[in-house]
């Protein structure tokens, strides 16, 4: 009988546990529908990037301590989070908050992202505390490897990129043309929205 009353009280605590847990997920997912993170002065929304991870040939790994032209290593790329099965992933907390933050959407195929990539890499110099965050669809993986190597993105460890893992794609794209570059302030709210090719001279202003 008291073995029974035992088991009888540790499947009420467990039911209450899951009950507890399902009402905050749900509240959560509530308070996240109702931002409209397109919206100027919208919060940075939950951010988890698959980073990409080539390990098929030695030259296209970065280096320990490669730089781009002019950039700073910072401390966050550090705490990039590993999971089981070795896929490196990417997340708010991990990049540097004492500047502005681009994310970029883009496709990899994409001409236009690929020329405002190589317009932000020729001016890097000028990034010296701000960074980016590439963000492809994760569909796009499987081309992502020729970007990264054509790009030669292993020279720039301030720029991250890497599939969307927290659909940041669908919360924050307006459907205009690619690529799309949202920036955020140091509290991380959207300043600004640029959509296409943009010329260094608009993003300047904005690069720490």
């Amino acid at each position: 009988m008291f073995r029974k009353l035992i088991v009888f009280l540790l499947l009420v605590s467990a039911t209450d546990a899951f009950a507890q847990k399902s009402a905050t997920s749900k509240t959560t997912q509530n308070q996240d529908a109702e931002i409209d993170y397109q919206q100027m002065g919208a919060p940075l929304p939950p951010l988890k990037l698959l980073i990409f991870h080539d390990t098929s040939s030695k030259k296209n790994m970065p280096a320990p301590n490669s730089q781009g032209a002019g950039e700073k290593t910072h401390a966050s790329k550090r705490n990039r989070k590993k999971n089981s099965a070795d896929k490196l992933y990417l997340t708010a907390d991990d990049v540097d908050n004492s500047a502005n933050l681009l994310v970029m959407i883009f496709n990899p195929g994409c001409s236009h992202c690929e020329d405002e990539t190589a317009v932000i890499q020729n001016n890097f110099s000028l990034f010296k505390k701000t960074e980016l965050v590439m963000v492809a669809k994760p569909a796009s993986s499987v081309s992502l490897s020729d970007f990264y190597a054509r790009r030669r993105l292993y020279e720039f460890p301030s720029i991250h990129i890497g599939t969307d893992s927290s659909d940041f794609i669908g919360k924050t794209f307006v459907f205009g043309m690619l690529p799309q570059i949202n920036i955020y302030d140091h509290d991380r709210k959207l300043i600004k929205t640029y959509n296409g090719e943009i010329a260094i001279d608009s993003l300047k202003k904005y690069i720490e």
